[in-house]
């Protein structure tokens, strides 16, 4: 895969709405991207695609969600106007973006207004949930019918190339590790392996990763290596916070497995990579909390690719750096060897 070719799958697949608890348009999406280099794919209960490549080796599972974060309307006010609540975004960011809202019907254009400060809306202090509400421009009445309490929301945002290597789009996360899976599905089929890869590319992380937790009790892998993204550098951030976006992290704390996080920066060190360490002492926000603890438990390394303006409709990543990453778990599985228990030793 060309980043020319990366790049228009990412505008393709961050477009397809996929709020959590509503994955269903965004993972037939995938599992029909994935069929061409797979042996099977399937959408389970839960709105998860599992995607499989055979092997007589080890079963390792490859981890990236699928959902996005958004929003959820409340009520509709008198005047037509649309009261919502929102998962994991800051509200100061919220003023003046557009939305699509996903109605029964079919989806809804909508813009995120707020009282201007001439009237007494937000004025010396920062803008909280209650002063924001949707506008579709539909009266009272009819916004009530087409829009109950609990409609979905997505951000509106194009995804876009910038100078260099870099793109930016509203769903990097964790989209971008999609087609870093893809890239690398495509990569394997075309080679020997002996590992019994699954794909699982798991609904519902930004609430809690049930897609994980059920797709791991479903494939009862060996080993699972879980892709997410991490915060890129930027100003006036402490640096062990941040990562540079041509770098890739690899991350250790309590939960990553320390000899499968070795043998993937022994591999991205032979690739030459740049790799940087992200110490995580307790959760570590991605799907990985989850799924070491499925069954009898399994041994988990988690790779993540830095965007900047993480949870907005501009995250910023690159593609240079998301070829290398399917390049490293490519090389990483199709060299994993007889005797692989060797690769989980501490």
């Amino acid at each position: 895969m060309t980043q020319d070719e990366l790049f228009s799958f990412l505008k393709e697949i961050t477009a397809v709405s996929g709020t959590s608890g509503y994955e269903q348009p965004v993972a037939r999406a995938i599992a029909d991207a994935f069929a061409p280099y797979c042996d099977e794919v399937k959408v389970d209960g839960v709105g998860s695609v599992l995607a499989r490549q055979r092997g007589k080796g080890p079963k390792v599972m490859l981890c990236a969600h699928i959902d996005e974060i958004g929003m959820t309307t409340l009520s509709v006010e008198e005047d037509g106007s649309i009261r919502f609540i929102q998962s994991s975004m800051a509200d100061a960011l919220l003023p003046a973006k557009e939305v699509t809202l996903i109605t029964q019907e079919g989806p809804l254009f909508g813009v995120i207004g707020s009282k201007p400060p001439h009237l007494g809306g937000a004025k010396g202090r920062a803008v909280t949930q209650q002063d924001l509400f949707i506008d579709t421009g539909l009266p009272p009445e009819e916004a009530r019918r087409r829009v109950p309490p609990g409609t979905p929301v997505q951000l509106v945002g194009k995804t876009v190339r910038l100078q260099g290597d870099r793109v930016a789009s509203k769903t990097l996360d964790d989209r971008a590790c999609v087609a870093i899976l893809l890239a690398c599905a495509q990569e394997v089929k075309n080679r020997l392996h002996d590992a019994d890869i699954c794909y699982a590319l798991t609904a519902q992380e930004e609430t809690g990763s049930l897609g994980a937790l059920t797709s791991a009790y479903a494939v009862d892998p060996d080993m699972a290596i879980v892709l997410d993204v991490t915060h890129g550098t930027m100003e006036d951030c402490k640096p062990w916070d941040t990562f540079p976006l041509d770098a890739s992290t690899l991350a250790v704390g309590p939960n990553l497995h320390p000899g499968l996080t070795r043998r993937l920066r022994e591999e991205a060190e032979r690739l030459n990579m740049k790799i940087e360490t992200e110490v995580v002492r307790g959760a570590t926000g991605t799907d990985a909390w989850v799924v070491q603890t499925a069954r009898e438990g399994v041994p988990c390394a988690l790779l993540s690719l830095p965007v900047k303006y993480m949870h907005t409709s501009v995250e910023v990543g690159s593609l240079k750096l998301m070829l290398e990453q399917a390049h490293l778990l490519a090389q990483t599985l199709c060299g994993i060897p007889k005797g692989w228990e060797a690769t989980l030793c501490y």
